[in-house]
């Protein structure tokens, strides 16, 4: 690790949690996988995932998530949690954060909470489904959830905890709003949540100077929230290209 006790692996998450990072040893995996939403052959190719395709038949998609999941576990303490971002498909036609939490619980983790990200976004819609008709109506999703698993649902180990009174009482609503990243083009990464996401997992479920994992690191956004919140910090990404970006935005960081 640096001095800033982070490290960046620049390889696929499944083979880095068999081989590469200790079992037992992580105290909070937050991570935001791929959404499998077809971005393979256009954005994602174009800006650097040539080596990845978020175009997976459905159940392929799934049991790919069970192995990263798996491997999640697997590095996890017996004390450790896992906050997994993810939206659903197609409008809600396709129940992702279901079928996570239907994986996660299968391997053995023991749900906590499912936090719902109010993103508070707007846009000019021009596709209803049916306009003021019962035949086929739209719900363009303007939220995505929060996972909140654990090992068990044990006390963690003590630890000195760094999260004000307001905000304990304010993020304990399982209705968090606040607004996508917005710098995704000046940052150079095509799917960034906002550093306000990490930051709230960070200062919920975790201690001060405990080692966090983001599998699926992309800029290093979850990096980025640990340094400023005095955590350790394992990130894993596959594309050089953004490990580089991480490491950027980690040094510059006072």
């Amino acid at each position: 690790m640096t001095d800033k006790g982070v490290e960046i692996l620049n390889c696929d998450c499944i083979q880095a949690m068999n081989s590469k990072i200790v079992h037992g040893s992580v105290d909070c995996v937050i991570t935001s996988p791929p959404y499998n939403v077809n971005l393979g052959n256009n954005k994602f190719k174009k800006d650097g995932y040539a080596s990845y395709s978020d175009n997976l038949d459905y159940p392929d998609y799934l049991e790919w998530m069970k192995n990263v999941f798996l491997g999640c576990y697997n590095v996890l303490k017996e004390d450790g949690r896992i906050c997994v971002n993810i939206g659903d498909g197609k409008n809600g036609n396709i129940p992702t954060h279901s079928d996570f939490i239907q994986i996660l619980m299968g391997i053995g983790f023991k749900p906590i909470t499912t936090i719902i990200w109010n993103k508070k976004t707007t846009s000019n819609r021009c596709a209803w489904g049916s306009w003021m008709s019962a035949s086929c109506p739209s719900f363009p999703m303007q939220h995505e959830y929060i996972l909140c698993l654990g090992k068990t649902l044990k006390k963690s180990s003590k630890g000195t905890s760094t999260i004000s009174r307001e905000d304990f009482i304010k993020w304990t609503n399982p209705i968090w709003e606040f607004k996508t990243e917005t710098k995704m083009k000046q940052i150079g990464h095509p799917a960034m949540f906002p550093i306000e996401l990490p930051h709230r997992c960070i200062q919920m479920f975790t201690y001060e100077n405990d080692l966090v994992l983001d599998p699926f690191m992309g800029s290093g956004t979850t990096g980025v929230a640990c340094i400023k919140s005095n955590r350790r910090f394992i990130g894993c990404e596959i594309e050089e290209k953004y490990c580089e970006i991480a490491r950027k935005r980690f040094k510059e960081i006072g």
